[in-house]
């Protein structure tokens, strides 16, 4: 065959191929992406936050705790109940945490992730003195060093009292006295005994003695017990990891184990351990920590629903 015909052919065959459509594998249609959680958020009550209080972390727009695979607060994974139909942790602040943002990380069951800080401001701690009992040696050095040593030893003993990740309470928390309860010591200051600061962790309340003390909210008692510095005591497992101590009692009015309900007459007051006279102190601790007793029933006094 001549060239010219090779070259005529090829032509046709050129033509004939470019006139056939192209068939291409059509493009797999993109995955729609995740969504983001913009309307999954996290609310932190009360809204200004300092050393020593109480804070409810509480997750929005969410059917149950069941689609939370973690919450974390500082690194630390905190149990999750039901607060007014809405998943919510209790935490708190050291009275000498550190101040600044603290993370709150919500990690859900479908891998998602929420992020919030909870700023801590610092709280302004006043010093008054407070000398030591002649029932507990009056104010020497020795007795002072006796009553730091004891203290730390009746500290490491409420650290071992067992709380309970579930939820015992299902009402607002109460006082632990009836009527007008009147505080004559408050929570957070330092006591200046001899060269010695101590906090003071707790709310004291004027009760003169054999004043009915009641439990401020159900739950379960886990201690029962006299001690040199605390006196007659009783700590009641709330559940959530919120436990409440009543101190300085005359009379313990019930057993280890028991259940008692919210308003339930649990002892009565008096002027056992290290006192200046007779009163109520009350301990609230969250997760091992002890928080400002008022805070607290301010924070958790609303709820309405039943667990």
């Amino acid at each position: 065959m001549a060239p010219a015909k090779y070259l005529v052919l090829l032509f046709v065959v050129v033509l004939v191929a470019l006139s056939f459509p192209v068939f291409q594998k059509a493009p797999l249609p993109m995955e729609n992406p995740r969504p983001e959680p913009e309307d999954v958020s996290i609310s932190i009550s009360p809204a200004k936050v300092f050393q020593g209080d109480p804070a409810l972390i509480v997750v929005n727009n969410l059917g149950s705790t069941s689609t939370i695979k973690s919450l974390t607060f500082d690194g630390k994974e905190i149990s999750v109940f039901n607060y007014v139909n809405k998943p919510s942790v209790l935490v708190g602040i050291d009275l000498r945490g550190r101040v600044g943002p603290h993370p709150i990380v919500v990690t859900l069951s479908d891998g998602r992730s929420i992020k919030k800080d909870l700023i801590v401001g610092e709280r302004t701690i006043v010093q008054v003195p407070m000398g030591i009992p002649e029932e507990l040696g009056g104010n020497t050095p020795e007795a002072e060093q006796e009553l730091l040593n004891t203290l730390v030893q009746e500290a490491k003993i409420i650290s071992a009292i067992p709380v309970s990740r579930e939820k015992l309470w299902s009402s607002a928390f109460r006082l632990p006295l009836s009527g007008g309860a009147v505080i004559t010591d408050t929570y957070g200051y330092s006591r200046l005994t001899g060269a010695s600061t101590i906090a003071h962790k707790g709310t004291d309340f004027r009760a003169s003695i054999g004043t009915p003390v009641y439990a401020i909210n159900s739950g379960v008692v886990r201690f029962t017990r006299n001690m040199r510095n605390y006196g007659n005591a009783i700590a009641i497992d709330h559940g959530t990891g919120v436990l409440s101590i009543y101190m300085h009692l005359s009379a313990i009015d019930v057993e280890l184990g028991q259940e008692v309900e919210k308003g339930e007459l649990i002892g009565k007051s008096g002027n056992t351990g290290y006192v200046l006279g007779p009163h109520l102190h009350l301990t609230i601790r969250i997760n091992g920590i002890s928080i400002d007793p008022i805070k607290f029933v301010e924070l958790l006094g609303q709820e309405t629903t039943k667990r």
